[in-house]
């Protein structure tokens, strides 16, 4: 039998059994201290009783910091995730309870992300969150009765973007970037202009990577987990030639924050709306396909996994399809 005890002019129910920790929990009323005894001592008779202290006494905060460190450092695109969990860290959701954090309260703060980034960095956001509950349940012992991410509507993916820079708007970007005080975002800029790369792949590039003689350049660190080599252009190798070298051996020994900052900056200096760092890969395959490379070399250079995919960052205008009649 459980003891209720008064403590305080309230109640506090304790369930003793052998073979399980001690269970206490206080009560305003008598009844519902008794009624919660009824239950544990019910659940641990049909041995389905769990130990859910780790979900009540760890906040969701922590768990992102357990999973930056034990998870994310093992994975290659480990800097973009590191970024997105720091930024997580910041939401009010992150002080609440692990338990605490029901599917209605993800559905709030979906709702309300929604309406200050794209469908697809929320999508991004809620993947990776749902991850680390799926971590935190299978390897770390964190009892919860389900994975709350996977019990909310998905936003729907959102169109592909079709935002490419017209000749003089590239123009108007490099000369912006040059006025940056951060020297690196000029070349990080002309590199992804050049190449497509992905903003991670560039700030990982080491120089025993790069290769000026056979003009290409080797991501060992990529979103798919796959390395792959990709040719850069005279434009890309001349600039890479006029850069200096570091002591740590990165090409572009810059945070993915400054990058971020400073890009968002030199786009507003160039009056050019809509256009994001990472549609500078869209830009740069879109005109490497006007230039006549096959889908299997695009793939190669850009790293997609399926052509439903490329197709996404590839934007081909019907006007310049019509001119291959000729």
């Amino acid at each position: 039998m459980a003891t209720i005890r008064d403590r305080n002019n309230k109640y506090q129910a304790i369930v003793r059994r052998k073979g399980h920790p001690e269970l206490t929990k206080t009560f305003t009323f008598m009844k519902d201290a008794m009624q919660w005894a009824r239950r544990q001592e019910a659940l641990i008779d049909s041995g389905l009783w769990v130990d859910r202290t780790s979900a009540n006494q760890t906040t969701l905060y922590e768990l992102l910091t357990r999973y930056a460190k034990e998870v994310t450092t093992l994975k290659k695109g480990r800097r973009a995730e590191e970024y997105r969990l720091s930024k997580f860290k910041t939401y009010s959701i992150s002080k609440l309870a692990v338990a605490a954090v029901t599917p209605q309260i993800l559905a709030k703060w979906r709702d309300e992300r929604l309406m200050q980034v794209s469908t697809g960095t929320a999508l991004r956001e809620l993947e990776l969150i749902s991850h680390v509950f799926t971590v935190a349940m299978k390897d770390w012992g964190i009892a919860l009765h389900s994975n709350p991410v996977k019990q909310i509507r998905k936003p729907p993916q959102g169109k592909p973007r079709e935002r490419v820079l017209s000749d003089e708007e590239r123009r108007k970007l490099i000369d912006a970037c040059y006025q940056c005080r951060n020297s690196w975002i000029r070349p990080i800029v002309i590199f992804a202009l050049e190449t497509g790369a992905r903003r991670g792949e560039i700030l990982e590039l080491q120089w025993k990577e790069v290769n000026l003689l056979s003009n290409t350049a080797r991501f060992s660190t990529t979103k798919t987990g796959f390395s792959r080599t990709i040719p850069l252009s005279p434009v890309c190798v001349a600039m890479l030639k006029d850069l200096p070298r570091n002591i740590y051996g990165r090409v572009f020994p810059i945070t993915m924050e400054a990058l971020k900052q400073a890009y968002e900056r030199a786009v507003t200096r160039a009056e050019i709306s809509g256009f994001t760092f990472h549609d500078l890969r869209h830009d740069a395959l879109t005109r490497l396909a006007q230039q006549g490379f096959n889908i299997l070399e695009l793939r190669t250079i850009s790293g997609h996994k399926t052509m439903q995919m490329l197709q996404r960052y590839t934007h081909l205008r019907a006007e310049d399809l019509a001119k291959k009649f000729n």
